[in-house]
């Protein structure tokens, strides 16, 4: 019994225990859940409170923000509002410049002439719930949300509502409150205006690709039809492009990988269309039977409708039909129901505007297509921007002169202005003209003679050409005095810089003369001290000074990341005659390059600024390196290869160039006015066989008379320069010893900033007796040369080099470049005179004796004196 009452005990002790555990984690449970309770009535109430502070915010932002832009009138945004193009007048004036007009052919369509299979076709693949919903399918909208978290952005989110919305007002920022609008207007759109209405103004809206705006001009280009005429299959192919004109047309040649095969644009658009039919088809759009005639319909492209084939209305009695059916002629239809007579439009030629007026409609487009968020520029995109820009009602202000362009004109459309050459082809030129005091371009030329293509080759902006010399100042020069490694009167090598396939770069007169000083390297277009000086500084360093600092945007790495391209001007991507003066224009402004802006600002209808063009401008040379850059080009335009463009009574400045067997001709220069790029070449190039530069010629025939009456203004200022003598040879200051060189003077006197003067003298030139007639260090038989008085040993002052200058002057010498061979004469100890020697000493003896024997007398006996024998000296030190 006891040890049962034991056991009792334990248990009762153990239950007690136990509860007592239970009670105390009950305790703790309750406590925290007191806690968490707590928290969460506070954090209840912090979300009542917000909720009820955000749905007085949001309904103050809807109230004030969106409802009062939620009701649209679709037919206020005309799709067709014209768009004028401005200049200000040399009286401040703004004048008209340009009344702008479409350049999509936009064919509006009624809805009883658009096909059924059409809105099928669209309500298909783009709004499944169009019929149903009231402008906004919440449904997608949801779904297309969701998927932006996990990546997948193949589900579109708007209606055809919505999509017509963005098409007719512009309205297209990734914004989330053009968003939340849109909504709102979308709902006021499906209250205002019936499913049919909102789906004819949709298909008349909506960009297709090849500049057609809406099915009827779509229905034209690519299938030749009036969009009545159109069959199932070609209305599937039509609405299949929409989704991305340029993916989907199927006019593209372009193939890539496209579904997992490499496809083109016709076989692109056909793998579209077949999601479109087999969407039309699950929905109940059309039977299985249409639906097989339309997959296995064959897609024939055909660009614009035949004459027979132009759909037309009778006025008198309503009858409608294609042309083929009426009597008469292509451009006098009867009608074969009450004979009225319907006169048929031809049509109205494109008016073609000036080259300026298209740069500027390009210019603003490209800004357009970046505020939408376009990052690479393509066909479609153009067509798309000129379409949204002509038909949008903008304002657009240039920066146009047009006291300036006319000058310009009287003298590119001229083309007894143009320089004559004997070729087939029209010399062709191009030019520019950028106000340097603002920055701006004021005037162009893409052509010679009549622009007539609208929109045609503008070869002052388009156009990709290879610059010759004339980029040395960009990638190298001025690269070079602004990294401080280089001034005017630095001394560069002028020899070759590779053999490996002959010597390379040759210089235009096939000469190479040792070394240049920077400044002379400039003047006369020296193209191996350009090579040299860019080792010096470094390529990269000259390519991304160019590119980055002056703008040039179309060098491309690694493709222009050579000495050929930068030093030569032999880029494999070309410049621009654009850029090229805008980058000169730094010069002409204290070193600060500027954007070459075509136009300043861009009003909508309702004058709101929806571009501001603000220039773009940055400080890219010091006042030295400026400085130093148009102390060279000014010498370069006056004494050196640009002298034909030079006129009195202005200071000029400017570089030529001139690319392989002179296909390419160039003059950049610029005054304190004004500067220009000047290009001429051939459209097929080819040798330009001309004795002068054309370029410097036109360049010439512009600027003259711009400048008249302007006063005489100073590109530069000597004041903080002054003139220092530097041996050629040494790159050190100049001694009298360098004056007395074998060659001539090895002194070149040049300006520089003080802290730019070499610090040390030439140790290169030594003084030594020197033979004149052997070229080299004299020995005795030079002497008894010169005692007779056939030679001259006189004191000159020879070089003193080290062995590896001397190798690089014999390597350069083996390539047969006779100039620098010459030069081995010059180098102390490398030659002596081998002109005078035993041999030729002891003729010149027996000559002399020769020629002063007495003659025999006349009948003279035998043993007579023939004269003394003449004695050959013994080895002179014998």
């Amino acid at each position: 019994m006891s040890e049962q009452h034991h056991k009792k005990d334990k248990i009762q002790e153990a239950c007690i225990i136990a509860t007592k555990v239970f009670v105390h984690l009950w305790s703790i449970v309750f406590t925290v859940f007191k806690i968490a309770a707590g928290a969460l009535a506070t954090v209840l109430l912090i979300v009542v409170v917000c909720g009820f502070v955000l749905a007085g915010s949001l309904g103050n932002y809807l109230e004030t923000e969106i409802l009062p832009n939620a009701e649209l009138v679709l037919e206020d945004y005309d799709m067709d509002a014209p768009s004028y193009a401005y200049y200000t007048n040399s009286d401040g004036e703004i004048e008209m410049l340009q009344k702008l007009h479409a350049t999509l052919d936009w064919k509006n369509a009624r809805m009883e002439d658009i096909p059924e299979a059409m809105v099928h076709a669209a309500v298909a693949i783009e709004d499944k719930r169009f019929f149903e919903h009231q402008g906004v399918d919440w449904f997608t909208t949801v779904k297309a949300f969701a998927n932006m978290f996990f990546g997948n952005t193949t589900v579109g989110g708007s209606s055809i509502t919505q999509q017509l919305i963005k098409n007719r007002t512009g309205a297209d920022s990734v914004t989330v409150q053009r968003k939340v609008l849109e909504f709102f207007q979308a709902t006021a759109v499906e209250r205002n205006y019936d499913k049919d209405e909102i789906m004819e103004l949709y298909l008349n809206s909506i960009y297709l690709g090849q500049g057609c705006r809406g099915v009827r001009s779509a229905a034209e280009t690519y299938f030749g039809k009036e969009v009545q005429m159109l069959t199932i299959a070609e209305c599937a192919s039509l609405i299949s492009i929409t989704n991305n004109p340029s993916l989907f047309d199927p006019y593209s040649e372009t193939t890539f990988q496209y579904a997992g095969k490499m496809m083109n644009g016709m076989e692109r658009n056909r793998h579209r269309q077949k999601l479109v039919l087999s969407e039309m088809y699950s929905q109940g759009y059309i039977t299985e039977a249409e639906y097989n005639e339309a997959v296995n319909q064959e897609l024939v492209l055909k660009n614009g409708i035949d004459p027979e084939d132009t759909w037309t209305v009778c006025a008198g009695c309503g009858y409608a039909a294609i042309a083929a059916t009426y009597e008469g002629t292509s451009t006098r239809l009867v009608c074969p129901k009450c004979s009225y007579v319907t006169e048929v439009d031809i049509g109205i030629s494109q008016e073609v505007y000036s080259y300026f007026v298209d740069t500027v409609l390009e210019d603003v487009a490209k800004e357009l297509a970046k505020q939408d968020g376009v990052e690479e520029w393509n066909d479609e995109h153009w067509r798309y921007y000129m379409d949204k820009i002509n038909r949008g009602g903008y304002h657009i202000y240039t920066t146009y002169d047009a006291r300036v362009q006319s000058i310009v004109d009287s003298v590119y459309q001229d083309l007894s202005k143009i320089p004559y050459t004997r070729s087939a082809q029209q010399l062709q030129s191009a030019i520019v003209v950028v106000d340097v005091r603002t920055g701006d371009i004021v005037a162009m030329s893409g052509g010679v003679g009549t622009h007539k293509e609208h929109f045609g080759l503008n070869r002052a902006t388009q156009s990709k050409l290879q610059s010759g010399s004339s980029i040395k100042p960009l990638s190298i020069y001025a690269a070079g005095f602004q990294q401080g490694t280089i001034s005017p009167a630095t001394v560069i090598k002028d020899l070759p810089v590779d053999y490996s396939g002959g010597a390379w770069p040759r210089n235009d007169d096939r000469v190479y003369r040792l070394s240049h000083t920077i400044y002379s390297g400039v003047t006369d277009s020296v193209n191996a001290v350009a090579a040299n000086t860019l080792i010096k500084i470094g390529d990269t360093y000259g390519f991304n000074f160019a590119k980055d600092g002056f703008g040039l945007s179309t060098l491309e790495a690694p493709d222009d990341l050579t000495l050929a391209s930068l030093a030569m001007g032999a880029q494999y991507n070309g410049v621009t005659v654009r850029d090229m003066s805008v980058a000169f224009a730094t010069f002409a402004n204290g070193g600060v390059w500027r954007e070459g802006r075509t136009f300043t600002k861009v009003y909508n209808d309702k004058g709101e600024v929806v571009i501001d063009n603000t220039q773009d401008a940055r400080q890219i040379l010091s006042e030295k390196a400026n400085t130093y850059m148009n102390y060279c080009l000014v010498n370069a335009a006056n004494n050196g290869t640009g002298k034909g463009a030079i006129f009195s009574g202005m200071q000029i400045a400017g570089k030529t160039g001139s690319t392989s067997s002179f296909r390419d001709r160039w003059f950049c220069g610029y005054t304190g006015y004004y500067a220009a790029g000047v290009w001429c070449g051939y459209d097929l190039p080819e040798v330009i066989n001309i004795s002068y530069n054309p370029a410097s010629n036109l360049w010439y025939k512009v600027m003259k008379p711009l400048h008249s009456g302007l006063q005489y203004k100073k590109l530069y200022s000597t004041e903080k320069m002054s003139y220092v003598s530097v041996c050629l040879d040494s790159g050190g200051l100049a001694t009298s010893a360098c004056s007395n060189d074998p060659r001539g003077s090895r002194v070149s006197t040049v300006m520089c900033y003080p802290e730019d003067r070499p610090t040390y003298s030439c140790k290169k030139h030594v003084n030594k007796a020197y033979c004149a007639e052997g070229n080299g260090t004299p020995n005795d038989y030079c002497k008894l040369f010169a005692q007779e008085g056939l030679t001259k040993v006189t004191s000159k002052a020879l070089l003193v080099l080290s062995q590896a200058e001397i190798n690089e002057i014999r390597r350069a010498a083996s390539y047969g470049l006779s100039s620098v061979h010459a030069s081995l004469n010059y180098i102390s100890g490398y030659k002596e005179c081998t002109e005078h020697t035993a041999e030729s000493w002891a003729k010149y003896l027996e000559e002399k004796a020769a020629a002063t024997a007495p003659t025999e007398p006349e009948g003279g006996g035998e043993g007579g004196n023939e004269g003394p024998v003449p004695t050959v000296p013994p080895a002179p030190g014998g």
